[in-house]
């Protein structure tokens, strides 16, 4: 299908007047987080009744079509609304209202290959181009092929929602996945925020002795000070497995860079300055230890119920899913399930006061929920 690529604001303003009056509007985002230390919106797809447009979203302000987004009579088509809406809410501030994704619509009726390349492919018979999955859409121009590629993302959006829609309210589990849809558009992103002590949580850290740790810790603040400087994400800075390595031998690292795995080149001409001064701060600071935190009894008999809780609820999912012919995170997502287990359920109520669970799903599983719950705390 033909496209109409968008890079002018005039141009945009135009086709955000004519969407206004549409029925529907499938959209599609691309970003570049795998390129740049702050992720940003690039671009945008968007298709709807004979209209299929690519935006440059660097070159154009969105902010027109804000109303469309929130305008409850047109319905905005997603496949994995959740990723989209983070991009969208991280640029700028927008209310989302009235979406349909398709993915968690595949994951309500069961469908394992969910992904838009896998029910293009069962549902139409077509294959769609994945070369440009991993592109950087922050660079500019953008070949031809490029923009071909991202116009494919949105304009099957429209058949799949139809086609699963259909399938949803033959079942009868339209309601539940409108309902679940409406929690998504409240999704918010994450706040980006540097943790000095993020350290600790890389694999093999706390098999570091105390001056191990120390290196480390600079390391690990130095290399965001430089992801930060070139405008890249941390892990393409240098490795983690490396900066393991050099904190198991700091004193072989300042002697000589080269000998360690992942010091190219690059890395030394690059990076080695910063590297180096890392390693002498944190050989010359205090031995880092990790405190260590008293928990009473009672704290610990509490998180140690809420552990054997979650997987009880996860095996409830599972049974459930099985029985409804869905998949289990259809049932109920991961975050809300950990909710659920901290949380004192006594009532429909409580249920219906967990964030994301949302109306439907509280009353739907509400019965069956408090009673396994009781159960639970029985045993």
């Amino acid at each position: 299908m033909s496209y109409v690529f968008i890079d002018k604001q005039e141009e945009f303003n135009e086709l955000v007047g004519r969407l206004a009056s549409h029925k529907y509007l499938s959209i599609d985002t691309e970003s570049n987080s795998l390129y740049a230390y702050k992720e940003k919106l690039c671009l945008m797809q968007l298709s709807s009744e004979h209209i299929n447009a690519v935006v440059d979203t660097l070159a154009v302000d969105i902010k027109p079509i804000l109303p469309i987004f929130s305008d409850p009579a047109i319905e905005k088509i997603f496949h994995s609304a959740d990723s989209d809406i983070r991009v969208f809410k991280g640029a700028l501030k927008c209310v989302f209202v009235n979406i349909f994704d398709v993915m968690v619509a595949a994951k309500y009726l069961g469908i394992i290959k969910c992904g838009l390349d896998s029910m293009v492919g069962e549902f139409f018979g077509l294959e769609l181009n994945k070369k440009f999955q991993k592109a950087d859409w922050g660079k500019r121009p953008l070949s031809k092929e490029m923009l071909d590629y991202a116009s494919c993302d949105t304009i099957h959006l429209k058949k799949l929602r139809d086609i699963l829609g259909a399938d949803l309210e033959k079942k009868g589990k339209l309601e539940e996945a409108l309902s679940q849809f409406a929690q998504i558009c409240k999704i918010e992103p994450t706040p980006m925020r540097f943790d000095e002590s993020g350290f600790l949580t890389l694999k093999g850290a706390r098999q570091l002795n105390g001056r191990g740790l120390a290196v480390l810790r600079e390391l690990y603040i130095a290399r965001e000070v430089a992801a930060i400087k070139k405008n890249t994400p941390p892990f393409k800075v240098i490795s983690e497995d490396l900066m393991l390595r050099l904190s198991v031998a700091p004193r072989e690292g300042l002697h000589n860079l080269s000998i360690f795995k992942g010091v190219s080149g690059y890395v030394l001409s690059n990076h080695g300055p910063w590297i180096r001064e890392a390693l002498q701060k944190g050989l010359k600071a205090p031995e880092y230890h990790v405190p260590r935190r008293e928990v009473s009894r009672e704290k610990r008999a509490y998180f140690e119920s809420v552990k054997v809780k979650f997987k009880a609820l996860k095996l409830w999912r599972k049974e459930t899913a099985a029985r409804r012919n869905m998949l289990p995170e259809a049932i109920m997502g991961n975050d809300v399930m950990e909710r659920v287990a901290l949380a004192q359920i006594r009532s429909i109520e409580d249920l219906h006061a967990i964030r994301g669970l949302g109306a439907e799903k509280a009353s739907l599983y509400g019965a069956e929920l408090l009673e396994f719950l009781k159960k639970h705390h029985q045993k």
